[in-house]
């Protein structure tokens, strides 16, 4: 749906009922952070990761809700290559029957990794590890009412001129009070006949929570990839003590990502950082990161 439309649309399905809930909300996470790569260091000031939204829901009928959303992340750091970009945007409809979604959106299989990335939107992000992890801008998203643990996405991704075909996402989940595990397959996404495969495992120990996920790419004329990201927290009532690793082959270079770090919970909505990262491939470009930072979240 193109975009000036959902908005126009929700603003005359607004003025015939009354909000259920709506409100702003954000996300703030500012600090120095210190790099070096190949030998040559830098210090900065960064916001990566920060965010401005504004989300609503309405009751068109006993079982049916309107929701809208605008959601943007905000880098306040004056060398970045732009100041303001597109989180999850999107108008949609909550039945009894599963959500769908249109507009700017993640993709099921990004998700996957959301249950193990301890270090989300860092210098050294997880994401590096695989290709196509994208913010859909023309999306259709459907998710299933969860059953017993279980419950299904799947998206439909719009493409340029560029590419023949549409992207396909789809993810199931399965999970419980202890853990869980979520499979994904896309087509088209990353590229024409591009196929990912990702898989997800999570589970809490007491104090402790361990994940793992590990994907597989297939592109047309290349050797397979596979890409492998592990995690482990400790949390206690102050603080989160966490480290992971990840190895990918992509692109046939090998590539390690190692981060350790620890949160210091002062209360619900702020939270201090420490964390360090490395990085190496097998043909170079070796980096060595630190970022202190303060989050907050309203």
């Amino acid at each position: 749906m193109n975009r000036l439309g959902g908005r126009l649309l929700a603003g005359i399905i607004a003025s015939y009922a009354p909000l259920v809930e709506a409100g702003w909300y954000g996300y703030l996470d500012l600090g120095p952070r210190y790099s070096e790569v190949d030998g040559e260091s830098d210090y900065f000031m960064d916001s990566r990761g920060s965010y401005l939204g504004y989300s609503a829901e309405q009751a068109l009928t006993a079982n049916i809700k309107l929701l809208l959303q605008f959601e943007y992340e905000v880098d306040a750091d004056a060398d970045a290559d732009k100041d303001l970009g597109q989180n999850d945007t999107f108008l949609g409809l909550e039945t009894p029957l599963g959500s769908i979604r249109a507009g700017n959106l993640e993709t099921p299989l990004r998700h996957l990794a959301d249950p193990v990335d301890r270090f989300p939107d860092t210098i050294s992000d997880p994401s590096k590890l695989w290709n196509g992890d994208i913010q859909a801008t023309d999306s259709l998203y459907y998710q299933s009412p969860a059953w017993r643990g279980l419950r299904a996405e799947l998206a439909v991704v719009k493409h340029d001129a560029d590419n023949r075909h549409n992207g396909i996402s789809a993810a199931l989940w399965f999970e419980s009070e202890s853990g869980g595990i979520a499979l994904a397959s896309e087509e088209h996404v990353a590229g024409d006949y591009s196929r990912r495969h990702r898989v997800t495992l999570f589970r809490s120990l007491g104090a402790f929570e361990l994940g793992l996920a590990a994907e597989r790419e297939s592109l047309p004329g290349q050797a397979d990839s596979l890409a492998r990201l592990l995690s482990v927290a400790h949390n206690s009532r102050s603080r989160i003590l966490k480290m992971q690793f990840g190895k990918s082959d992509l692109n046939q270079v090998d590539t390690y990502l190692f981060s350790a770090g620890v949160d210091f919970l002062h209360s619900p909505s702020w939270v201090s950082y420490v964390y360090l990262h490395r990085q190496d491939q097998s043909q170079g470009a070796d980096s060595h990161h630190a970022e202190l930072g303060l989050r907050f979240l309203f």
